[in-house]
């Protein structure tokens, strides 16, 4: 239901926005990554681009609020771009480490890094750049693929000497216009600090190895990853991981990977990049007939290995342009994904975020639902909170949309996020601080939501 009583704030932005994303580590600031078609006059400097974008800081509240007396307002960077911004996350495992994919087949990365001046009575904010990766080769015709999304895999090796050559090992899946699905693993800088004597070093093209997973036979618009075994599971201390991609083509195509693990931190398994020990896809199937339009978002469902519901398949929802959110699960012996419900709302389903997953208590003889609070962007049809709901007595799925926001938004809704602000708060209903973006009118909003029905079911139990 759409809720005229929200309050909001506008903020504009100088180029049209497609991607935005909360720092894990600093809440109080978000990236931006904008998507601009260079009009003819103003090629010059474009020859070889009809695109360009930026990615820039930002902080999540429009109003700036001194922390003391005197107090500026924070510095904040702007990385700008000969190609567009189409996707930008920062690694699950390290909040500050941020992956940027563009418009020019590459991934660039970033490390954010916030500190106070002292003198300038301000926080100073660096986008500070690590180097980039190339995910696609140029098509025989002269064309170059977009990145159009991609997925990081939780892994993460750290090695070398600090503050010398110390490094990350990274991996990701990424899908492009090409139709393609791949994987690519590299070694990014860990470049922690701007004294670290390699902040002042160009960035480079690092080497990387990437592997062809499947192809659609259009656009592939949305990649993902489901981790059918981890590394402490298997005999051979290998990772078992299915990867998803959806398409222009209206397919969910998935395949099955192996990736052997390299010596890493206890408890951080981490993904060798050589070539030598890349992964090698198995095709798993090909789904063309649950979605009657573009399939632009997928979204597995975190395991919550504490809930107290016995549910062991893997569930994934899927969003798209015919503006259905669906829900599957993956049979536990062939993987296959089997259809469950589906509900049709006012938009293309473009992107789809978790915010919160928790298990209503028993009350009486009744059984316990577990539930899933999705955010959504629904491109013309504005945001969108939706509540998933598993219910293991029928053993069947609700969707419940909990508020639709439009008020703040004249185009397509491309992008959204939130941010928890009463972490601590065991009595209080949760609260949201969500932004949600609209493309041609270069709006940023700000508006909260709140989760009354946490916090109902948990007093009633």
């Amino acid at each position: 239901m759409e809720d005229p009583q929200i309050k909001y704030t506008t903020r504009t932005a100088e180029q049209e926005v497609d991607t935005v994303e909360i720092c894990p580590s600093h809440p109080d600031y978000m990236i931006i990554g904008t998507y601009s078609l260079v009009k003819k006059d103003d090629r010059r400097d474009y020859e070889a681009q009809a695109r360009r974008g930026t990615i820039q800081v930002m902080t999540v509240h429009p109003e700036f609020k001194p922390l003391y007396a005197g107090m500026l307002p924070p510095q904040l960077d702007r990385v700008t771009f000969p190609c567009a911004v189409l996707d930008i996350h920062f690694h699950p495992a390290d909040g500050i480490l941020l992956g940027v994919a563009t418009s020019n087949a590459h991934v660039y990365f970033f490390r954010f890094i916030k500190h106070g001046d002292v003198l300038g009575r301000r926080v100073i904010t660096k986008l500070l750049p690590l180097g980039s990766v190339r995910v696609s080769e140029d098509h025989e015709h002269g064309l170059t693929a977009l990145v159009t999304q991609f997925s990081w895999f939780p892994e993460l090796r750290n090695h070398g000497v600090s503050g010398i050559s110390d490094v990350q090992d990274v991996s990701f899946a990424a899908s492009t216009s090409f139709g393609e699905t791949k994987i690519i693993s590299m070694s990014v800088p860990l470049i922690k600090d701007l004294f670290d004597e390699r902040a002042n070093a160009p960035p480079a093209e690092l080497p990387s190895s990437v592997t062809n997973i499947h192809k659609h036979e259009l656009e592939a618009w949305t990649v993902a990853a489901v981790t059918l075994r981890s590394a402490t599971q298997s005999q051979d201390n290998t990772i078992h991981r299915m990867i998803l991609s959806g398409g222009d083509d209206s397919a969910l195509i998935a395949s099955a990977i192996e990736l052997p693990c390299s010596p890493s931190q206890p408890g951080t398994p981490s993904i060798s990049s050589s070539d030598e020990f890349g992964p090698t896809p198995m095709p798993l199937w090909k789904d063309r007939r649950n979605h009657t339009a573009g399939v632009v978002a997928i979204l597995p469902l975190p395991s919550n290995d504490e809930s107290p519901i016995p549910h062991p398949r893997k569930t994934i929802i899927t969003g798209s342009y015919d503006e259905y959110l669906r829900i599957f699960e993956l049979d536990t012996k062939t993987y296959r994904a089997i259809w469950k419900t589906e509900l049709k709302f006012g938009g293309g389903v473009w992107r789809l975020k978790v915010l919160d997953q928790y298990t209503t208590p028993t009350v009486g003889d009744s059984i316990p639902h577990h539930h899933s609070l999705i955010l959504a962007s629904l491109m013309h049809g504005g945001a969108a909170v939706v509540r998933l709901t598993y219910s293991a007595d029928s053993d069947s799925w609700s969707i419940t949309p909990l508020v639709t926001f439009r008020a703040g938004h004249e185009s397509m809704v491309y992008c959204c996020d939130a941010r928890l602000d009463n972490r601590t708060a065991e009595e209080a209903p949760p609260t949201y601080t969500v932004v949600s973006t609209s493309f041609y009118d270069m709006k940023i909003c700000t508006w909260k939501f709140v989760d009354h029905f946490k916090v109902h079911q948990n007093k009633i139990a």
